[in-house]
C-alpha cells in the first residue's frame, strides 16, 4: 500500500498543533507519511538579514519541529525548515514534493488580517492539492 503525502505546516502556537491531534485520528501510523514544515519569514535591513537574528529564529523553528515530531511519535515523519512567505513557501513545497492534502489549522484573525487575506485562504484558493481545513 502506498502512503499518502500529507504536509502540515506548523508554527508552534496550540492552535497550529490542532492539526497533528486529527491526523492522528484520521490515519494509523502506517497510512501516512507526514512532513511538518516551518516557514520563518525574515525581514530584511538593507537588503540583508540580520545574523544573529536569523540564527535565533532558526534554533525556535527547530525546536517547533521537534515538538510536532514528538506529537507524532510512530509515525513517519519528516521535518523541512525554509525562510521566506509562508503561503508561497507552502504552496511550492506541495508542488514540488506531490502532495496528496496539506492540513492547517483554522486561524480566528482579527478583521484587518481577514480584509487583507490570510496564509490559509491564500493556500485554499491556490493549491493544486486536497486542503483540509481544522477548526480549533
Amino acid at each position: 500500500m502506498t502512503k499518502r503525502k500529507i504536509l502540515i505546516p506548523v508554527d508552534g502556537t496550540d492552535r497550529s498543533m490542532h492539526s497533528l491531534d486529527w491526523i492522528k485520528k484520521l490515519f494509523e501510523k502506517d497510512e501516512i507519511q507526514v512532513t511538518l514544515m516551518n516557514v520563518v519569514e525574515m525581514f530584511m535591513a538593507k537588503d540583508t538579514m540580520i545574523k544573529d537574528k536569523m540564527y535565533r529564529a532558526k534554533q525556535i523553528s527547530h525546536r517547533v519541529l521537534d515538538k510536532a515530531e514528538k506529537e507524532l511519535d510512530g509515525y513517519e515523519v519528516e521535518k523541512y525548515l525554509t525562510f521566506g512567505y509562508a503561503d508561497d513557501k507552502i504552496l511550492k513545497k506541495a508542488e514540488q514534493d506531490k502532495f496528496d492534502m496539506i492540513v492547517m489549522t483554522r486561524s480566528t484573525k482579527t478583521a484587518l488580517d481577514r480584509m487583507i487575506g490570510s496564509v490559509t485562504s491564500k493556500i485554499i484558493k491556490n493549491a493544486d492539492t486536497l486542503v483540509a481545513i481544522i477548526p480549533e
